[in-house]
């Protein structure tokens, strides 16, 4: 028993020893500290919620990191505390002696218990705040407000958007192993970046990047499962004083649908391959230059198109970099859309048409949008007093007697101006193309031009109006009664 006693003894005594040095004493704080913040963090979350996004990156990524440092520094320092004392002359028989594995011996079987229970307690903080810290990378609070500059373009436009609702990585990531990965990896790059201010004003549209669409939209959009077309109504405004109305009504013939289903038409059973298949080479980087499109029809005939004069990609070039069109082609800023101040001017008033009682109300809305401002910040608050001090100065008896319009017109134009332009990161509505239609970006024009066609002249690519959406009303004075269209 004395023996035992002596062995426990020296035991111990090697044990403080080796431990009896900062940077093991620093190891043992760090991990102490850092594992009882992240269980407050934890705590404080679950009960109420982190609302500040850094307290959230700090609790699940930070902290973690300091953790593990903790409990890799405590044997790096008691290895070089060893070796200092063999250095002075410590005799080496205690130092490199290791005790019997006697599980007879009460005092070892406290000791292991000891040791799994703080091994079993560690594995549960990391892997809890492992499961937390990825969980939290997959916010939109993340994504959108923890770069708060860099992301503010995109995350605004995304909060304005029909899916809002929908988490960021839902679309950018997707289901699967492959692509969480390649993502969290590239989340290293664009992270290590962002501290070093090396990234892109404005940051690109991930367009080679992203995964294809039938992995990502129709997980919801289902082209087969959707046919027919579609009514639109809209309005436009002069820039005159009574901001004159124009509206129209039209039908576009967005289709859809299969041959197996009996019931087929329009634009998207032409281009998003369920009976038909479409490839296309484009020579930029935004797919904005399209020079090659291949047709395979349901009956299996290839059709090549071409412009004459445009110099196309050799046999080698096509293997590489054609493309089989998907929503994305058109719908390429289906979340992140920045619409054109005229469009959006119109758009309010669409929504408020109290606000046409307020002469040059469009002109004097695009003129102060339209301007440059050093900041966003600034240029949402020149927005707003550009407005009032407009009719302030020119109709002193309209403001007197404008019962809160005045003020509604000023926050929602500094509104359209806030979700469109950032000077910041050099954004705009004409920084990124939008394919959808054809009147402010080429869109649809990229391919629809008269000029694409066989070889034989057979088949053209063409550009008639008529093809995807028919007119029913043209700049009429008032709405159109949906009475009489139907009737029609």
């Amino acid at each position: 028993m004395a023996n035992h006693d002596t062995q426990r003894a020296i035991l111990l005594h090697r044990l403080l020893n080796y431990a009896s040095n900062p940077t093991t004493v620093l190891g043992a704080i760090l991990t102490t500290v850092s594992a009882l913040l992240i269980v407050v963090f934890a705590i404080h979350d679950v009960i109420s919620g982190l609302e500040n996004p850094y307290a959230a990156v700090f609790s699940y990524l930070f902290l973690p990191i300091f953790f593990l440092l903790g409990l890799l520094i405590i044997p790096i320092g008691m290895w070089r505390q060893r070796r200092r004392l063999l250095a002075g002359g410590a005799d080496p028989r205690q130092l490199v002696g290791y005790p019997r594995l006697d599980f007879n011996d009460p005092h070892l079987r406290r000791i292991t218990l000891m040791l799994f229970g703080m091994t079993l307690l560690n594995a549960v903080i990391l892997g809890t705040t492992a499961y937390l810290g990825v969980e939290y990378t997959e916010s939109v609070d993340f994504c959108g407000t923890v770069c708060h500059t860099v992301m503010q373009p995109e995350y605004t436009a995304y909060q304005h958007s029909p899916h809002s609702r929908v988490k960021c990585v839902e679309c950018h990531i997707g289901p699967g192993a492959p692509w969480f990965v390649r993502a969290k990896l590239d989340g290293i790059r664009q992270v290590w970046r962002t501290l070093l201010d090396l990234y892109d004003r404005p940051i690109p549209s991930p367009v080679r990047a992203l995964r294809p669409a039938q992995e990502t939209c129709e997980e919801c959009h289902w082209p087969e499962k959707h046919y027919g077309d579609r009514l639109r109504i809209y309005g436009s405004f002069a820039l005159d004083e009574d901001n004159t109305p124009a509206y129209s009504a039209m039908l576009l013939k967005t289709g859809g649908g299969s041959l197996d289903l009996g019931r087929h038409s329009g634009i998207h059973w032409w281009h998003i391959y369920s009976d038909n298949r479409i490839r296309y080479a484009a020579t930029d980087e935004r797919r904005q230059e399209i020079v090659w499109v291949e047709l395979t029809t349901p009956e299996g005939e290839a059709r090549i198109y071409t412009r004459e004069g445009d110099e196309l990609p050799s046999s080698q070039e096509l293997e590489s970099k054609t493309r089989v069109m998907d929503c994305i082609d058109c719908h390429n800023r289906p979340t992140h859309l920045f619409q054109s101040p005229g469009k959006a001017v119109d758009a309010l008033l669409g929504r408020h048409p109290e606000l046409v009682r307020l002469p040059y109300f469009k002109k004097e809305a695009l003129n102060a949008i339209l301007g440059e401002y050093p900041t966003h910040e600034m240029g949402v608050q020149k927005v707003r007093s550009a407005i009032l001090e407009f009719y302030r100065r020119e109709y002193p008896e309209l403001v007197r007697n404008s019962d809160g319009l005045l003020e509604l017109a000023a926050q929602s134009v500094a509104s359209l101006y806030g979700r469109s332009v950032f000077p910041e990161m050099n954004v705009s509505w004409k920084t990124h193309t939008n394919n959808v239609g054809h009147e402010d970006f080429p869109g649809c024009n990229r391919c629809h031009d008269d000029e694409m066609m066989t070889a034989d002249g057979d088949h053209v690519i063409s550009q008639d109006c008529e093809l995807c959406h028919t007119f029913l009303v043209e700049d009429s004075p008032t709405p159109p009664d949906l009475a009489l269209l139907i009737d029609d």
